[in-house]
C-alpha cells in the first residue's frame, strides 16, 4: 500500500497540474497533462502523464515522452516547496531515517531522459466508422437491427476488406488471403485514445469464425479504457456490444473475471447462463475476490444485455442494479442461480 503522505501530497499537485484527475485507488493512479513534455499541443483534453503504483510506491511516468520519476524526484520537479514539506514530513514519520534517505526512498526509480518513440498513427484512419455511412448500408442496418444506440456508432468501424486492412497494419499478418470479407471492427482503446487492438465480428452467420481478435500491443483485451469513468460505480461486462447498452460500462471480451481494470466501484455482470461450467467458476472468483456481481433472476428472456432489449426488456441497468450482491450473499444467490 502506498505510503499516505505520498497520496496526500500527489493530491496536492491537483492544482498544478492540467486534466488531473484519479483514476482508480487501488492500486493508486493519477492521470494529467504531461508537464515534461507539454503533452499534446493539438488536443488539449489529451493527457498522457501518470502517477502510478509500483511496489508500494508511487512513480511518474508519461506514455508521450516515456520520461519516469520516482515521486520524490517529480514533486522536486514540480514544486520546490511542497518537496521540502514533504521531506520533512517524511522525517517525522520516519525519525530513524535521515531526510536524504528518506527523499529518495525511490532510488530504483530514478529520473529518465525523455525518449520519443515514432509517432503514433492511428490503425482505424484507414477505414469508415459507422456513423459516417448511408442509412441504407448494410452495415448500418445491421448495427441498427441490433438496437445498438446511436450515440455508440461512431465508436464502431468497417472494414471491407478485413484481413487486407489488418495487413496494412500489422504486416504479413494474414500471409496467405484466399478469401477476404467484411467485417464488424470494434475497436480497444486505451486511456490515451489510442487504439491498441480490435475485435472484428463477420457478417457471414455460417463462418467457423464469427468474432477474430488482432491485438496490436500485448494488453489485456478491454473495451470502453477510453470512455469509463472508473471513480463512479460502473459495469464490467463480457462482449462490447453489451457494454453499450449501460451507461458506464467495460468490456472483458473473452478475459477472466479478474480484470486488473477493477476497483471497488466494479459490478460484475456476466452472461444469464446458469448452466454454463466456465461461467460459474469465473463468477466464483469475482465473489471470492471481493467484488460486487450480479446475479440475475431465473425469469430474464436472454442470456446477454442485448438480446434482452431485442426481447423486449428495457430497462436492464435497473435490473442489474436490484440484483447486484457481495461476499456472503452473493454465494448464495449463484448457488440457487446455478441449480436453475
Amino acid at each position: 500500500m502506498v505510503d499516505f503522505v505520498d497520496i496526500q501530497y500527489a493530491q496536492m499537485l491537483s492544482g498544478r497540474l492540467d486534466n488531473w484527475r484519479i483514476k482508480h485507488t487501488s492500486p493508486y493512479r493519477i492521470n494529467f497533462r504531461c508537464p515534461i513534455c507539454g503533452d499534446s499541443k493539438k488536443k488539449r483534453s489529451l493527457a498522457r502523464g501518470w502517477l502510478l503504483e509500483r511496489d508500494n510506491a508511487l512513480v511518474f511516468y508519461c506514455h508521450n515522452c516515456h520520461a519516469s520519476q520516482g515521486f520524490s524526484y517529480f514533486l522536486k520537479g514540480q514544486d520546490q516547496q511542497l518537496y521540502n514539506d514533504y521531506v520533512a514530513e517524511k522525517f517525522v514519520k520516519k525519525a530513524n531515517t535521515s531526510i536524504k534517505t528518506t527523499a529518495v526512498d525511490d532510488d530504483k526509480w530514478k529520473s529518465s531522459k525523455p525518449v520519443f518513440k515514432k509517432k503514433y498513427v492511428n490503425p482505424l484512419s484507414k477505414i469508415k466508422k459507422v456513423s459516417s455511412l448511408k442509412f441504407d448500408h448494410p452495415v448500418k442496418r445491421y448495427i441498427e437491427k441490433r438496437k445498438i444506440p446511436t450515440k455508440h456508432h461512431y465508436r464502431l468501424y468497417y472494414a471491407q476488406k478485413f484481413q487486407a486492412w489488418i495487413n496494412e497494419v500489422v504486416p504479413n499478418k494474414f500471409p496467405n488471403i484466399i478469401k477476404d470479407e467484411p467485417r464488424l471492427v470494434i475497436p480497444f482503446i486505451d486511456e490515451d485514445g489510442k487504439c491498441f487492438g480490435v475485435s472484428a465480428r463477420s457478417f457471414d452467420p455460417n463462418t467457423s469464425l464469427r468474432y477474430i481478435i488482432i491485438m496490436f500491443e500485448d494488453k489485456p483485451k478491454i473495451f470502453g479504457l477510453d470512455k469509463v469513468d472508473m471513480n463512479q460505480p460502473y459495469y464490467i461486462v463480457e462482449g462490447a456490444i453489451d457494454s453499450m447498452f449501460l451507461s458506464n460500462a467495460i468490456a472483458m471480451n473473452g478475459a477472466e473475471g479478474n480484470s486488473n481494470s477493477a476497483n471497488q466501484n466494479a459490478v460484475y455482470v456476466f452472461d444469464a447462463e446458469p448452466r454454463n461450467k466456465e461461467i460459474h467458476a469465473r463468477m466464483e472468483k469475482v465473489i471470492k475476490n471481493g467484488y460486487k456481481i450480479c446475479i440475475w433472476p431465473t425469469d430474464v428472456p436472454a442470456k446477454d444485455i442485448n438480446d434482452m432489449y431485442l426481447n423486449g426488456l428495457t430497462e436492464v441497468e435497473k435490473l442489474i442494479e436490484e440484483n447486484t450482491y457481495q461476499g456472503l450473499v452473493a454465494e448464495l444467490k449463484l448457488s440457487a442461480w446455478r441449480k436453475t
